[in-house]
């Protein structure tokens, strides 16, 4: 009896150093899934504003409204402190790129029923290029989103180039806005 114990006591310990060493090994997969869209077209979607954007945009963003046009998509939860990160970021480089044709669109999702949170984390960073509410999910759904944040870069085609995971930086948006332009 006290040995089957030890046994299986072996064999739960070691089935779960197994799995520690494996998930070790295998690296930071999260960072290594590419985009469906890749190389294709970036669904196009429709969402509403968040009023701060009304007086520029109109109360609802339709991404084929902006055919042509190179953009930053950028999804974002007001919960999500990476995106806290990321967004001094977004709106520095959004002042410097708005005048070369570059859209920065902020999707706010993952989030359902934090509209106010939502206009709060705006607030905070005084983002000003647009931002809209995703409440079911749904265009995050059709972009092939894993978390939050997540943003791709898609050319003046229409085209995902990059879908980058986890918060920009300042060399990931010299490098993709610098290459989007050329």
């Amino acid at each position: 009896m006290r040995l089957q114990r030890l046994l299986i006591i072996l064999i739960v310990v070691g089935g779960i150093g197994a799995l520690l060493v494996f998930g070790l090994l295998r690296g930071a997969p999260d960072k290594d899934i590419e985009s469906v869209y890749l190389g294709e077209s970036a669904p196009g979607f429709t969402m509403t504003l968040y009023e701060r954007y009304h007086p520029d945009y109109g109360a609802t963003f339709d991404f084929a409204s902006f055919a042509g046009r190179p953009m930053v998509v950028n999804f974002w939860a007001s919960w999500c402190l990476p995106c806290y990160q990321e967004a001094p970021v977004l709106q520095e480089y959004w002042r410097q790129y708005e005048d070369s044709g570059v859209l920065f669109v902020g999707i706010h999702t993952q989030n359902r029923d934090h509209y106010a949170d939502g206009r709060a984390f705006l607030s905070q960073f005084g983002l000003t290029f647009p931002n809209g509410f995703d409440p079911n999910s749904e265009i995050s759904i059709d972009w092939g989103l894993y978390g939050v944040p997540e943003t791709f870069f898609v050319n003046a085609d229409g085209r995902v180039i990059l879908k980058h995971i986890g918060p920009v930086t300042a060399e990931l948006m010299d490098q993709q806005l610098k290459a989007m332009l050329q």
